[in-house]
C-alpha cells in the first residue's frame, strides 16, 4: 500500500529596497539630480558658492530601513574627466556625523559602511578647492579666471550595495 500527501509550503524572503537621497535605486541607478554640494557661508564667501579655499561637501543619504538583512556600501568619489577646477580635492569623509576621516592619512579613499538589517546611514564627504600655494596648480590669476568663466567642478560618485552575511 502507497500513501502520499501533497504540501505547499510559502517562503518569505528579506527586504531589499535601499533609497539613496530619497530615490529608490531599484527603479533608476542615477542619482546625479539628488546629489548637491552644500557650501557653509563664513566671512570670506556666501554660502552655496565654491571659492578658492573653501570646503564643501555632499551627503548620501541610505535609508535602509527597508532592507531586512545586514549590508555594505562603498561610496567611490573621483573628480571627473571633464572637471575644469584642476585644484579640487576630495578631502575627506564621516559618517552620521562622526569624526571626519582625512583622505591625506587614510589608505583607503573610498567611504566603506557595514549597516545593520533596517537601518539608516549618511556618509557625508568633504571637498576643498585647493588655494595653499605650496600644492595648488594653479595661481590666483588663473582661480580668478575659472570664476568669470563659470568653470565647471565636477566629481563622479559611485554607490556600490553587498548583502553581507
Amino acid at each position: 500500500m502507497l500513501h502520499g500527501i501533497i504540501s505547499n509550503s510559502d517562503i518569505s524572503i528579506s527586504a531589499w529596497n535601499i533609497k539613496v537621497n530619497n530615490q529608490d535605486i531599484i527603479n533608476s541607478s542615477d542619482i546625479t539630480s539628488t546629489i548637491e554640494l552644500t557650501v557653509p557661508e563664513t566671512n570670506y564667501y556666501k554660502e552655496g558658492y565654491l571659492v578658492p579655499g573653501a570646503i564643501g561637501y555632499f551627503d548620501i543619504d541610505v535609508d535602509g530601513s527597508n532592507v531586512n538583512l545586514p549590508y555594505k556600501y562603498t561610496v567611490t568619489s573621483v573628480l571627473s574627466e571633464d572637471n575644469e577646477i584642476v585644484d579640487l580635492k576630495i578631502i575627506g569623509y564621516s559618517v552620521d556625523n562622526g569624526n571626519t576621516i582625512n583622505y591625506l592619512t587614510e589608505l583607503n579613499p573610498n567611504v566603506e559602511l557595514n549597516v545593520q538589517a533596517n537601518t539608516d546611514s549618511i556618509a557625508r564627504v568633504y571637498v576643498q578647492w585647493n588655494d595653499d600655494t605650496s600644492t595648488q596648480t594653479l595661481n590666483d590669476v588663473a582661480d580668478t579666471s575659472l570664476a568669470r568663466e563659470e568653470a565647471i567642478g565636477s566629481i563622479d560618485v559611485t554607490i556600490r550595495f553587498e548583502q553581507r552575511n
